[in-house]
């Protein structure tokens, strides 16, 4: 089994996959600003710091062999403070890992790297996972820079990197745009699992949601490299759990999130 860094790892997806992955019999270096919860395991050691702290990068890269990347900011907020955290910070983790020898990395980007896709253009299966950018905030626009980085050091240093475009994140699917674009906590640790059995050098754009009826994300980038998702959000959910969802905007991929103010942090 693998030793996975897990950056961000007191976050919601960090600590959601925890327990997927250890279960797989993986071990788990969690680097974050906080101690996670619940409390560091078997399998599991915590170093605190973040991907702006070289020597807790240093330290947390220590035998791994597989990054997951999840720290950063994830919505939009002011741009001097998302690019310290996305960008740089995504700089500073691939040099960091480069240099530690570590050969594969999957990072966290974002469905707002292609949020302004119009809705309309969306048909069942129509939008790759590796679709050129076309971000709705300067949030997307750092996701989509963060998947320009995976580009580059995957090419200058052969390694596995995968940039997984998350959607609707949680377990289970929280509004009527999530029956389509939701991404479950199992096909995350599924992506994961995908990476770590990566053995050729190269940069995977892939959508990571699961397969959800209907849903406009073709799945097939993520396939060629070995992720198969199973979770449909149709059916997690019956017939009144979806009708009584609430409705969201759906001009464009990205949601309502598509029509808020640049550089305003979301709450």
């Amino acid at each position: 089994m693998a030793t996975l860094l897990i950056t961000g790892a007191a976050g919601r997806i960090g600590t959601a996959l925890r327990p997927r992955l250890t279960a797989a019999g993986h071990h788990l270096v969690l680097l974050d600003t906080r101690r996670p919860d619940p409390p560091v395991g078997d399998r599991e050691r915590f170093v605190e710091g973040d991907v702006n702290d070289r020597a807790a990068l240093s330290a947390a890269l220590a035998g791994v062999d597989t990054v997951v990347h999840l720290a950063g900011i994830p919505t939009e907020d002011e741009w001097d403070t998302l690019v310290a955290a996305n960008v740089t910070g995504t700089k500073n983790l691939f040099e960091a890992a480069a240099s530690a020898g570590v050969g594969r990395v999957v990072q966290a980007s974002s469905i707002h790297a292609v949020g302004r896709v119009p809705e309309d253009d969306a048909a069942p299966g129509s939008v790759p996972g590796d679709r050129l950018p076309r971000p709705d905030l300067y949030y997307g626009f750092t996701k989509a820079a963060m998947e320009l980085l995976g580009g580059l050091f995957a090419d200058r240093y052969d390694m596995s990197v995968v940039s997984a475009r998350i959607g609707a994140f949680g377990e289970r699917p929280s509004s009527r745009r999530a029956l389509l674009m939701w991404s479950s906590p199992d096909d995350l640790a599924r992506l994961v699992q995908a990476t770590v059995g990566l053995r050729e050098p190269g940069h995977h754009v892939v959508w990571a949601v699961s397969r959800n009826t209907g849903s406009p994300a073709d799945l097939s980038a993520g396939e060629a490299i070995g992720y198969h998702p199973v979770d449909d959000a149709s059916a997690v959910l019956g017939a009144d759990e979806r009708a009584a969802l609430p409705d969201e905007d759906v001009r464009f991929l990205g949601g309502g999130m598509a029509d808020l103010p640049l550089g305003r942090r979301s709450n």
